[in-house]
């Protein structure tokens, strides 16, 4: 997992480098294969809500055992990279410089970095989905869906 979270990491700092914004993403590890989805998270406060509910019905739909989140931040102005497994959470973060632009060391954070409300996104023991949820999974991440979802393998 910590390779991976690297890995994702590296990736935010290369986009930063090049200079774009990171859009955030979810990388899903499943049974079946691992899966990224990037869904951009808004200010307003009800939509960003569906949206993380949204990321955590995909995760029970596809039975995701861990995932990584990474994302950039204003203040403090970073990248981070968050792994979120069944029985550890980790987080990694490299601070943005802008002038000039460069990204800082790695620093590894302690737990109590981790808001809850990323830790809980993964869903514990068997989920049962409805078939209305499922449709707005479908809706949301299948193909043409809401939200750019690659399979990876």
């Amino acid at each position: 997992m910590r390779e991976i979270l690297l890995d994702e990491l590296r990736f935010s700092a290369s986009v930063i480098l090049s200079g774009e914004e990171v859009v955030p993403r979810f990388r899903v590890m499943t049974p079946e294969g691992d899966w990224t989805i990037f869904v951009s998270l808004p200010d307003g406060v009800h939509e960003r809500m569906r949206r993380m509910r949204l990321v955590s019905g995909f995760m029970a739909w596809k039975s995701a055992t861990e995932f990584v989140f990474s994302t950039e931040t204003i203040a403090p102005d970073a990248v981070f990279a968050t792994a979120i497994g069944r029985s550890e959470v980790l987080c990694v973060a490299r601070p943005i410089l802008r002038k000039p632009l460069s990204v800082g060391e790695i620093t590894w954070l302690k737990r109590e970095a981790v808001g809850d409300e990323i830790v809980t996104l993964l869903p514990r023991g068997c989920v049962e989905l409805d078939t209305e949820t499922e449709a707005a999974l479908i809706r949301a991440f299948g193909p043409h869906g809401e939200f750019e979802t690659k399979r990876m393998s």
